[in-house]
Parts: structure tokens; sequence; C-alpha cells
């Protein structure tokens, strides 16, 4: 008898789960489409911009590393070499790989 109630009780539940859910998508579909891909972009660039969204760590030094790729340099090969080195040196080069 027990076995009958809960299975009952499960069947009644995944019905209004299911009706629930079909609601929303009615709903959802009822409303229109959304903002498309480039609107989004272009929010969160605004809001990047205006301090409104924190970087990840990972999104930090992408940028640096595209600010850095992007600008001219005067340094000579030995004069990076040297600053590898010294970075190297003080535990400050994070070097994957083999090298």
């Amino acid at each position: 008898m027990k076995t009958v109630l809960i299975a009952a009780a499960l069947v009644v539940t995944s019905l209004t789960a299911l009706a629930d859910h079909h609601d929303s998508i009615t709903q959802e579909a009822a409303s229109g489409p959304g903002k498309t891909r480039a609107e989004v972009i272009a929010e969160l660039q605004v809001a990047k911009a205006a301090g409104l969204v924190q970087l990840s760590d990972y999104e930090t030094r992408q940028a640096d590393r595209l600010r850095l790729q992007n600008q001219s340099t005067t340094l000579t090969r030995e004069q990076v070499k040297q600053e590898v080195i010294a970075l190297s040196q003080k535990g400050l080069l994070d070097v994957q790989g083999e090298h």
C-alpha cells in the first residue's frame, strides 16, 4: 500500500514539474527574442570599461599579453634574455613545457 502511495506521489510531482516547465517555455517564447550575441558582448565591454565587472586573473593576464603584443619595443634580444633570467631567478616566471 505504501508503495502505491509513494508511486502516486511521484507521478503527481513529475506531472506538476512538467506543467511548470511547459509554462515557463511558453512564457519565454511569448516574450520574443532576446538580445543578439553582439549586443550582449557590447554591453559587457561597456560594463568592464566602467569598472562594473570584475575581471578574472586569466582575463587580466590575457589583456596584459595583448597590450604588450601591440606595443613596439626598443629592447634588444639580449636585454629580453637578461630580463627572463632575472625573473626566473626571483621565481616570478611561470615557465611551462619543455625548454
